[in-house]
C-alpha cells in the first residue's frame, strides 16, 4: 500500500487510506499503525482526527451509507410517474451493489463493534434520506399514483428487499442470478404499490 497523496490533508489521507485497507480486509485485522503507513501520517495525527480506529471505521460506514442513499434516490426522485420511481430506486440498488461490492459491504456492517451503541447517530445521519424519500412518495400518493402506507413498509419494501436480496445472494445451493432477482423484484414491489392494491 502506498502512501496516500500529500496535497490531501491529513485527515482526507486517513480516511482515503482506510477505505481501501478495510474494503481489503476485515477492519478488526487492520492495525492502525498499517493505516497510518498507509496514509503517510503519524500515530498522533491519527488521533488527533479520530478518537480510536472504531471511531474512524464508523465515519466511513456512515459516509458509504450516505453514498449509497444518494445513488439510489437519484434514480428514484426525478421521476413524476410513481412506478417508475419505484423500479429506479430499486434498480439503482442492485446496480449499486453490482458497482461497489465492497464499498456496500463494507457500509452494511450493521452488527460491527462499531455500530454498537450508535443508535442515535444512525438515526440523526439517516434521517434527510428518510425525508427525502417520504417526500416523494408523499407527492405520488397525493396524486393517487401510491397507497397510503407506513414509513416502515414504504421502507422495507423499496430499500430493504433489495438488501435482503444481496444479502442472501450466496446462502443458497446456487448463487442468486441478480438479474432475474431485480426484474422480479421491480414487478412484485409494482404490483403490491399499484393504487387498486392499497384499496
Amino acid at each position: 500500500m502506498t502512501a496516500q497523496p500529500s496535497t490531501l490533508g491529513a485527515r482526507e489521507r486517513i480516511l482515503a487510506a482506510a477505505i481501501a485497507l478495510f474494503m481489503s480486509n476485515d477492519v478488526e485485522s487492520v492495525p492502525v499503525a498499517e493505516i497510518c503507513r498507509a496514509a503517510g501520517v503519524s500515530n498522533g495525527s491519527f488521533f488527533h482526527h479520530f478518537p480510536s480506529k472504531d471511531g474512524l471505521a464508523l465515519e466511513i460506514t456512515l459516509a458509504l451509507r450516505r453514498e449509497y442513499w444518494d445513488f439510489v434516490l437519484a434514480a428514484m426522485e426525478p421521476s413524476a410517474n410513481a412506478m417508475e420511481g419505484v423500479a429506479g430506486a430499486i434498480r439503482a440498488a442492485f446496480a449499486y451493489q453490482r458497482k461497489f461490492p465492497e464499498r456496500y459491504r463494507l457500509s452494511r456492517s450493521d452488527d460491527a463493534p462499531w455500530m454498537r451503541g450508535q443508535d442515535d447517530r444512525i438515526r440523526d445521519d439517516n434521517a434527510p434520506y428518510r425525508n427525502r424519500a417520504a417526500r416523494w412518495i408523499a407527492a405520488r400518493a397525493g396524486d393517487g399514483e401510491l397507497p397510503l402506507l407506513l414509513p416502515e413498509i414504504y421502507g422495507a419494501l423499496l430499500f430493504g428487499m433489495p438488501h435482503w436480496v444481496a444479502r442472501n445472494a450466496n446462502a443458497g445451493a446456487t448463487p442468486t442470478d441478480f438479474d432475474a432477482a431485480e426484474d422480479q423484484l421491480v414487478l412484485t414491489i409494482q404490483k403490491a404499490l399499484a393504487p387498486e392494491s392499497g384499496r
